[in-house]
């Protein structure tokens, strides 16, 4: 909340007022004003004095609720300041960095960060709970303290804080559950996207779909399971990445000691894998195999007649693998 000696901003009718908060008041009326504002201590009131569009002081008093006001940037006299590049205030400052901005035609100064307050951009958890603690992902106004502090809580140094906005370049970005890419044209929509988890990586969604079938056998063929494509990881439909070496760890357990198919992972059994084969880029090029992919290709073989029917009729059209594993976070 802001404090006396702030420049504060509002609503009026004629669009938006600017001013120097002189006194805050909690319990009663704010003094010497034209129109009477009471203030408590649960909606305290302040008496501000008018600015003009260059920021002095007019000798014109006005009161308004503080929750009414908006903390906004002094404006500086000298134009060639070098502009969003955040420093460090000398000590004993009430604020702990200092930017120089446009704001129109005029250059101003933001201070913002409790000199007191650790920025633990490095701990993940702390980021993420000041990042949505302080609605980051609608921080736009670069002339709000606001803007910059949740800039602070980003992941970055304050000196390549400065340099990836100036790097920036138009790029895709991800969502991890969908794979669906965004065009990010600007720095502020890059980090609006990274704090609602959108990455640089495109991950595909691949279903282990039947290929091919043999109606005479009752044989079903195709891809069990993708874990890469054209050398991209694929997601699954639970949200996980399995690497190509660990797959196969699990094919061949499971061929030497299941290789029971059942209903949706569910029942009795439904059939049985009869051929199976893990691909990856190293057994591909052993066997002189060319594959975009990496997974593992079986042929199934139906025993039951109503589950061959669906698979006819179109209505079982995938593989799906089931197992047990521990996450590890990466």
């Amino acid at each position: 909340m802001a404090k006396v000696g702030d420049r504060v901003s509002w609503s009026s009718s004629g669009g938006t007022a600017r001013g120097i908060i002189r006194s805050i008041h909690r319990d009663g009326a704010v003094p010497n004003i034209p129109v009477k504002i009471t203030g408590t201590k649960e909606e305290p009131a302040a008496r501000i004095e008018l600015v003009d569009d260059e920021g002095k002081p007019r000798n014109q008093f006005v009161g308004h609720k503080m929750t009414s006001l908006s903390k906004y940037a002094e404006v500086v006299d000298k134009a060639d300041k070098p502009l969003n590049k955040p420093f460090r205030l000398p000590k004993g400052s009430s604020k702990k960095f200092g930017v120089y901005v446009k704001s129109g035609d005029k250059t101003v100064k933001v201070t913002f960060g409790d000199p007191n307050m650790e920025i633990r951009r490095d701990n993940p958890k702390a980021r993420a709970n000041f990042r949505s603690r302080h609605s980051c992902s609608t921080a736009k106004d670069k002339t709000s303290a606001r803007y910059w502090s949740c800039r602070m809580w980003s992941g970055s140094s304050v000196g390549s804080l400065t340099k990836a906005e100036e790097d920036f370049k138009p790029h895709m970005m991800y969502n991890p559950d969908t794979g669906k890419g965004i065009m990010v044209n600007t720095y502020e929509e890059h980090l609006d996207l990274k704090d609602k988890g959108f990455n640089h990586k495109m991950i595909k969604n691949i279903e282990g779909k039947i290929l091919k079938t043999d109606d005479e056998q009752r044989m079903v063929y195709g891809w069990a399971s993708v874990v890469t494509e054209n050398g991209e990881p694929v997601v699954d439909r639970q949200g996980d990445v399995i690497e190509a070496e660990t797959l196969v760890k699990a094919v061949n357990e499971f061929m030497e000691h299941v290789r029971v198919g059942k209903a949706m992972h569910v029942g009795d059994q439904v059939g049985t894998v009869v051929h199976s084969l893990p691909i990856t880029k190293e057994i591909g090029d052993s066997l002189g195999i060319q594959s975009d992919r990496e997974g593992w290709v079986v042929a199934y073989k139906v025993f039951d007649d109503s589950i061959w029917d669906m698979v006819k009729s179109g209505e079982l059209a995938a593989f799906s693998i089931g197992g047990r594993a521990i996450k590890e976070e990466i």
